[in-house]
């Protein structure tokens, strides 16, 4: 009884719905939240390869753009912690729908944004939008599938969160260069329409978990106030200085912030996160392997297109149809290991989905300004294998824990993710900037110390640029600016080499992780 109760809602516990008690409504249900993780995954990377045009067209300077980014993130941040209050005042149903909603109709206003202000102003809704969607959307795959489906229905339902960021690089840069930056944003409205269209109509109306239930007004505002300075912090450290200032208050008042909130959490009667969820083991190993999840894949997809477009100098249609085998493998994969999570067990799948992206991830740090497009092409079909832990991770997570508490722990474990991404960003480009000094320095000072080496390099340059036609101090001074591209580029090689042996070890600890994951538990009602 208890898992009927779980899977399928009674009818006193539901609005009606044309499609309720149809046999398919579960898929129904999930292929219509997969709409909306889609797209709020999507535009978690979508808008980074238009930055430059963006600026350009509103006159936004580095700062201003930078905002852009964060205010996306923060407004996630803000709803996500309360999305489990937010589904027991509202329902799943129609915190989804109006969630979506709010998502698309601030897309468009992105697109139509005319300042810097407008745009970040409109971005920061949109994030709101998305804050309580991928939560909400868990915790309904949980209701309407049974026990033994529901990693299936994760694998379906994961399908978007796996492909949004995946494809966000590539698609932003080919709407940016063939059509505008604008398009990146208005490409939500059709897909969002749809997508509360179907919600609307399709799901069913939960009305079990509407309780009145006090909303934990000081635990949201110091979790927000923490989690707002550390993306902040994370996100212009490396613009403003770690050291500076500005940056150690912001640590110091996020650490406060976050520390105060821990008690708070801990002594409350009605906390707004149960903290108390990670006294199962399985749940906080899960967590952890979720958090170095969130950390690699974003800091590597940061590093990706910058990788492919500005240092192997593929346009972004090339970089594109590069990714799109490695794309479709995750998406292939991730409703597959939906389904053999629920044959099998879900640690084994996850740990060979790290491994699998730990070997890729190392095989990029090999590669030099002169790859084989044959060996690029491997690298990034093997990064697919990323698709066999999303699904299995959520499955190990939430599997373990009571009805009631699916929809805040799985909002715990997006938030955890988000931020967790976040700083896998700061982390690659303030690595990727800082190895690449490092190492043009080191560069360039080992040619100064043996000056007939420097001698040497100089004039031979000079030659060829005299035989091509260069006389006297214009070659000798064009040899000097080839010599300090060559050392750039250099530098850049070596950097990049760098920064993807770090996320190398990232999802090698994640692997690890996940092998500490406790063995299957009984399905808890």
């Amino acid at each position: 009884m208890a898992e009927t109760a779980l899977s399928n809602p009674s009818p006193s516990e539901t609005t009606p719905s044309t499609f309720a008690n149809r046999p398919t409504y579960k898929w129904w249900v999930t292929w219509t939240i997969m709409i909306g993780s889609f797209l709020f995954a999507l535009d978690t990377t979508i808008v980074n390869i238009a930055i430059p045009k963006i600026m350009v067209s509103i006159g936004a300077d580095l700062n201003e753009i930078q905002w852009v980014l964060i205010i996306y993130m923060i407004g996630m941040a803000v709803v996500m912690p309360a999305s489990g209050w937010l589904s027991d005042l509202f329902g799943h149903k129609w915190l989804y729908t109006g969630s979506l909603a709010v998502f698309t109709i601030s897309s468009v206003l992105c697109g139509m944004a005319w300042s810097p202000t407008s745009l970040i102003i409109f971005r920061g809704l949109q994030g709101l939008g998305a804050g309580a969607i991928a939560p909400t959307a868990m915790a309904v795959i949980f209701q309407v599938f049974p026990p033994e489906q529901r990693g299936l229905g994760m694998g379906i339902y994961s399908l978007g969160w796996t492909f949004g960021p995946l494809l966000g690089p590539t698609l932003g840069g080919y709407l940016t260069d063939t059509l505008s930056w604008r398009a990146i944003f208005y490409l939500n409205l059709p897909l969002g329409i749809v997508g509360v269209a179907m919600a609307a109509t399709i799901m069913a109306g939960d009305l079990s978990h509407r309780r009145s239930r006090r909303l934990d007004l000081l635990g949201l505002i110091t979790m927000t106030t923490g989690i707002v300075t550390l993306l902040v912090a994370l996100s212009q450290g490396n613009h403003e200085g770690w050291s500076s200032s500005y940056i150690v208050w912001l640590f110091i008042i996020a650490s406060a912030s976050l520390s105060l909130f821990v008690l708070i959490e801990l002594g409350g009667r009605d906390p707004l996160i149960n903290l108390r969820l990670y006294r199962n083991t399985t749940y906080a190993m899960a967590s952890f392997a979720g958090l170095l999840l969130g950390f690699g894949m974003f800091g590597f997809h940061l590093l990706l297109p910058l990788f492919l477009q500005d240092f192997l100098h593929y346009t972004a249609l090339q970089a594109a149809f590069l990714m799109l085998p490695g794309v479709l493998l995750s998406g292939l994969l991730s409703p597959m290991s939906g389904k053999w999570s629920d044959q099998y067990n879900p640690r084994l799948l996850v740990v060979v989905g790290f491994l699998i992206s730990a070997v890729a991830t190392y095989w990029f740090a090999w590669m030099g300004r002169v790859t084989e497009e044959g060996t690029l092409i491997w690298a990034l079909f093997l990064r697919g294998g990323l698709g066999l832990v999303f699904a299995p991770l959520a499955m190990l997570g939430l599997r373990t824990l009571p009805r009631n508490e699916i929809s805040a722990a799985s909002g715990l474990l997006n938030i955890t993710r988000q931020i967790a991404g976040m700083g896998g960003i700061a982390l690659a480009g303030v690595l990727l900037e800082r190895w690449q000094y490092v190492h043009q320095l080191t560069g360039a000072t080992h040619l100064a110390d043996v000056p007939v080496e420097m001698k040497h390099v100089q004039s031979q340059l000079g030659w060829l640029l005299h035989s091509g036609g260069e006389v006297g101090e214009a070659a000798h001074a064009k040899a000097q600016v080839m010599l300090g591209q060559y050392l750039n580029q250099e530098s850049l090689s070596v950097a990049f080499q760098d920064c993807f042996l770090v996320f190398t070890a990232v999802f090698l600890a994640a692997a690890l992780a996940s092998l500490l994951i406790p063995g299957s538990d009984p399905e808890v009602p």
